[in-house]
């Protein structure tokens, strides 16, 4: 039985989404508190209260029914599982809160930002921000004469990099490699974005000082893993926009973000969530594993994982992040030495892998009553694409990672209100998806690279 009582009252959306006034009903559970709050015409926004760190799994069942009406309004994001927040989670979230809090260095504010789930069966999501746009840090406006049209280039010191960036955009430095010391040192800055995309919106630049420019290598690669693996939470992502991939500023530097706080339903991108078919490898020890995904997303792309390292044993072991790195730098220099621009995910292991069995192998375990461990891998989504000049200027959208991922952050509003699944994958097949000959090329050369 329940003890519920009203009242009028401020309802705290979890970490920083704003303050919201309501009528607000809380609802005790056994011994987990929550928050009913009644907004306008919306009958069931729902909040976890800040005296409870978990929300119960009867009652998150229950909430399904009511995640498409709030999705919109960055309520039923925390009702999403997070895994446990690490010391660096809560380093990032408490320090992007308080510069919100304070003003002065965070432009927008996530708690204006608009969401709605797009019909269709991709699961996208759309975004608008009157302010985004018109408040964020503009790119540079005048490359050099031999940077244009290349994915490769070197930083041009007289423009915008974040080692200009003000002291009061920075959260915390941190060693990259602090849990295994032998891989020397990447001294990284965690940043605010000034113009975030959503609330925790976080920007790792490695090395800083040394004006790498936004290029992948593999030990920038490596250093990216061991920074997802620093977040507890499994909506924790990375993103990388190579040069021609709608990055704006020519400085090495990946984007973080909490995909709790974009108004998914399921702590995955909805790129995550689409089927693929392995071309290379395996998840054995000292194996990788090289997928491709299914032609039902509208940018073909490749994910990449990891077995674990050769002699590592036990129930759940951990994928070798120096194979998964080195195997993922060979399909990225593939793309640059062809002057091809890409989109960049690393997302951490949110669920066990295990190993694709071959018919006569499985029958053969089976006889044995042996079952192989489930591996945990980190996945790095690569996704090859057109040269952002090349998606019509009608869209009302970029085409940067956040939207090859599957959330569309409209210029305005009006494509905010119009946009469909239909237009975005017509958009996205023949404005920024390889030509099928290029494609199928890239997919040879990928599927015979040493895995």
């Amino acid at each position: 039985s329940c003890v519920m009582h009203q009242c009028l009252a401020w309802v705290v959306v979890d970490r920083g989404v704003g303050l919201i006034a309501a009528k607000a009903i809380p609802v005790r559970l056994g011994k987990s508190r929550y928050c009913l709050a009644l907004l306008g015409d919306c009958k069931h926004h729902i909040f976890t209260s800040s005296l409870t760190s978990s929300v119960d799994p009867v009652l998150r069942r229950s909430l399904r029914t009511v995640m498409a009406c709030c999705i919109g309004r960055g309520g039923a994001e925390t009702l999403l599982p997070n895994g446990q927040d690490s010391a660096f989670d809560r380093q990032v979230l408490a320090a992007f809160n308080r510069l919100l809090d304070q003003g002065g260095v965070i432009r927008t504010s996530p708690s204006l930002i608009r969401r709605k789930q797009v019909e269709g069966s991709l699961g996208l999501v759309a975004q608008f921000s009157s302010e985004h746009y018109l408040k964020k840090r503009k790119p540079d406006e005048s490359p050099r004469d031999d940077e244009q049209g290349v994915v490769v280039d070197s930083v041009d010191p007289a423009a915008f990099n974040f080692a200009k960036a003000k002291d009061e955009e920075v959260i915390c430095e941190l060693e990259a490699f602090d849990a295994d010391p032998s891989l020397g040192s990447m001294r990284t800055t965690v940043l605010t974005n000034i113009s975030p995309l959503a609330s925790g919106h976080i920007l790792l630049v490695p090395q800083r000082d040394s004006l790498r420019p936004q290029v992948l290598t593999q030990d920038l690669l490596l250093g990216g893993l061991h920074l997802l693996m620093k977040s507890g939470r499994k909506d924790f992502r990375l993103m990388f926009n190579s040069r021609q991939a709608f990055s704006s500023v020519n400085h090495f530097h990946f984007h973080g973000f909490y995909l709790n706080y974009c108004g998914l339903t399921k702590p995955r991108l909805p790129i995550e969530c689409v089927k693929r078919s392995v071309i290379a490898g395996n998840l054995k020890e000292g194996h990788v594993q090289i997928e491709i995904l299914s032609r039902s997303w509208y940018v073909p792309g490749f994910v990449v994982s990891a077995g674990p390292p050769v002699g590592v044993k036990g129930e759940q072991p951990k994928a070798d992040l120096t194979s998964l790195a080195n195997t993922t730098f060979r399909v990225i220099k593939e793309l640059q030495s062809r002057n091809i621009a890409h989109s960049v995910v690393l997302a951490p292991p949110v669920g066990e892998r295990r190993n694709r069995k071959e018919a006569n192998e499985g029958m053969a375990n089976e006889a044995a009553g042996q079952e192989e461990s489930p591996v945990l891998t980190p996945e790095v989504l690569i996704v090859p694409r057109k040269f952002e000049g090349d998606v019509r200027s009608t869209a009302g959208f970029n085409a940067a990672v956040m939207e090859v991922s599957g959330i569309i952050i409209a210029h305005n509003e009006e494509t905010y209100d119009s946009l469909n699944e239909d237009e975005i994958q017509e958009i996205f097949q023949q404005d920024v998806a390889l030509p099928d000959p290029l494609l199928e090329e890239l997919i040879c050369k990928v599927a015979w690279m040493p895995a």
